[in-house]
């Protein structure tokens, strides 16, 4: 996939596609389209002036650089460069692997998960007028991801307004699945023209269901059953929305799930997979609670380990650049992630727990390698890529079934990322 990349990084058609004027990148610079791109994919944590000379440096194959552009030429060199480069490379990314790469299953469905979330953003006014500004606080944009739950992979990634609703771009989302995919949502997602989308574009999905949300639900809520079939039938105002969305505004059949968690609490999950012998209602608890893998694999690698929120510029086209370019660069390591899973699992057959390798040193290996990756022959890429994964599959953690933590939510606001003060290391 590392050579792919290349490939289109190199080419001029793919280049003057993902350029935002005819000038940009036509002229031989220090920054052209190939490295500009290389380099704002890279995972840092450093300034932007000691990341230019290491990449650099890698570039011309010693310690220390000649000549290093500076930041400001970084900057002028972004303002041609759109961000949907980073969508279509992360596209061609995921087509390669999955090319090659088994994809799991979970009782024949491929588990999907989507999730919103917000971001943090640094003040300016260009960024107040493309994200909107709040009434007190940060700036924020609305973040969304579909998230592969087996795989650990980022499928689709929206970043837009705060005002913009999760289930507008858990619409966008629904562009990357296909039948045999079964999606789950959290419980602001319950919507009978989203469940009617699904049943147009023919994608299972499972929603957890707020109380009251419908009332063909409450005699469910009210009894013991275990599962239960309802049948929607849509209001002038919800057909119209199921239109507006391209779905057919016909009645609905959904089955309503009970769900009952360790403290008593009970939950109703409402899915369009109908058929009990296909997925037994006992399975939905733990089906329900594989969605928290969107929180942990998902939002805690995007805003701890690659620090989405830690921006290298101030203008809204920046923001967007460096968070599809994250998102990249976690579904690259991902990919070596995985690989290296499966070598693991066969180190580790004979002891009692099964051990996980970790994001964290995937992402490590990738921001020191992704140069040499990226640049390498395709013997030299996959000798590269070989070492990785040998090292990859020994940085494991045990997998202890079973252990769960309360969560701690003080409600104090988390420190951020200043772009004036950037890291010295």
């Amino acid at each position: 996939m590392y050579n792919a990349i290349n490939g289109s990084l190199s080419n001029a058609d793919f280049a003057a596609e993902h350029r935002l004027n005819e000038r940009a990148f036509t002229r031989q610079r220090d920054l052209p389209f190939e490295r500009l791109v290389s380099f704002l994919m890279k995972p840092r944590a450093r300034s932007t002036e000691t990341e230019l000379a290491s990449f650099f440096a890698a570039i011309e194959g010693e310690a220390v650089a000649s000549e290093v552009p500076t930041r400001s030429a970084v900057s002028k060199a972004r303002k041609g460069l759109a961000a949907s480069v980073f969508e279509a490379l992360n596209r061609q990314a995921l087509a390669r692997f999955f090319s090659g790469f088994g994809r799991p299953t979970w009782h024949g469905f491929r588990l999907r998960a989507v999730d919103g979330t917000t971001f943090r953003l640094p003040d300016g006014e260009g960024i107040e007028r493309s994200f909107g500004a709040q009434p007190s606080g940060p700036v924020l944009a609305r973040g969304s991801l579909l998230y592969d739950l087996d795989l650990e992979m980022v499928l689709d990634f929206a970043v837009a307004a705060y005002c913009v609703s999760e289930r507008e771009l858990a619409v966008d989302h629904l562009k990357a699945t296909a039948p045999g995919d079964l999606v789950i949502y959290d419980r602001g997602y319950p919507a009978l023209w989203l469940f009617a989308l699904h049943r147009t574009l023919g994608v299972d999905c499972v929603m957890r269901l707020p109380r009251k949300q419908f009332k063909e639900a409450e005699p469910f809520w009210h009894s013991d059953a275990p599962s239960a079939l309802i049948t929607l039938h849509p209001c002038a105002e919800q057909a119209r929305a199921c239109r507006d969305q391209g779905a057919e505004p016909d009645p609905i059949t959904l089955r309503l799930v009970r769900v009952k968690l360790k403290g008593g609490e009970t939950e109703v999950l409402a899915t369009t997979v109908l058929e009990e012998t296909r997925l037994p209602a006992r399975l939905f608890k733990d089906l329900y609670h594989r969605r928290w893998g969107v929180e942990e694999g998902g939002y805690k690698v995007t805003k701890v380990r690659a620090e989405m929120e830690n921006l290298s510029g101030r203008t809204s086209l920046a923001v967007r650049q460096d968070m599809h370019a994250k998102v990249l660069a976690m579904n690259l390591a991902a990919m070596l992630r995985a690989v290296a899973q499966l070598v693991a699992k066969r180190l580790y057959e004979a002891r009692r727990f099964d051990y996980k390798v970790r994001m964290t040193s995937a992402l490590s290996h990738l921001s020191d390698q992704l140069f040499h990756l990226l640049y390498a022959s395709p013997i030299g890429c996959a000798e590269l890529i070989t070492r990785i994964i040998q090292r990859l599959s020994q940085t494991t953690e045990q997998v202890r079934p079973g252990r769960s933590f309360p969560r701690h939510n003080p409600g104090q606001r988390k420190a951020g990322y200043h772009i004036p003060y950037k890291r010295v290391v």
